[in-house]
């Protein structure tokens, strides 16, 4: 018995625990489990905390999974899109941590008896690691989605009309910049967007700050508002 046996134990529970924590927020009518496309995004940020916490078991200590910032960010920002308010993720967190208590419990089974309070607390400092980084940077999104957008429309092309009409700039958008604009709305960030698309990051960017110039927009969530009205 040892921590690499206690860590599979808890990836292979992955499942049994998404399933109770889907359960548990159904009873508390939470709008995370009310819309599938919330669901999902809701879903992977636990699966990705579940997994953090079972490589913290398994290797004394916690590391964050790359990408996990921004993605969490920009979950933040379309939460104030999809009217999700940002306390339901706190209150997620709490009701996540409590669908795991069973799993965690029988993780620890694996490791020597002396050691399985030390077992207990890894994942549980893992835990609050882990979900603490999401909340900061959601809150972070959520709070930069919901300021007054500048007036100004940057570089906008000489000779161009000052404002076009969103169905009008829809029309501008090129097909590869409404597919982007696609997969920003479904919670995929700069990197993700450009394994889909097999472009660089750079060339998301590129796509992403022409779409915002047709569309007037200068953020993410004012450019979904725009391109999807009604959809958020």
């Amino acid at each position: 018995m040892g921590h690499h046996e206690a860590a599979q134990q808890l990836r292979a529970a992955t499942p049994e625990i998404i399933e109770a924590y889907r359960a548990a927020l159904g009873r508390l009518g939470s709008p995370l489990v009310a819309r599938e496309d919330i669901w999902r995004q809701c879903r992977h940020q636990a699966e990705n905390i579940v997994a953090e916490c079972a490589q913290a078991l398994e290797a004394g200590r916690h590391a964050e999974l790359p990408g996990t910032r921004e993605y969490s960010r920009l979950l933040g920002a379309q939460r104030v899109v999809q009217q999700v308010p940002v306390s339901e993720s706190v209150r997620a967190a709490e009701v996540l941590w409590q669908a795991m208590q069973v799993s965690v419990a029988g993780a620890a089974e694996k490791v020597e008896a002396d050691q399985r309070l030390a077992a207990v607390q890894t994942v549980t400092t893992a835990f609050r690691a882990a979900t603490g980084s999401r909340l900061y940077q959601g809150i972070r999104g959520y709070e930069e989605a919901q300021r007054p957008v500048a007036p100004e429309v940057p570089e906008q092309d000489p000779g161009a009309p000052a404002e076009v009409a969103d169905s009008q700039a829809l029309d501008l958008l090129t097909q590869r910049e409404r597919e982007i604009l696609e997969a920003v709305r479904a919670g995929l960030t700069n990197r993700l967007i450009g394994r889909k698309f097999e472009i660089s990051e750079a060339t998301v960017k590129r796509h992403l700050h022409n779409a915002y110039r047709k569309l007037g927009a200068t953020s993410r969530v004012q450019a979904l508002n725009k391109a999807f009205p009604g959809q958020g």
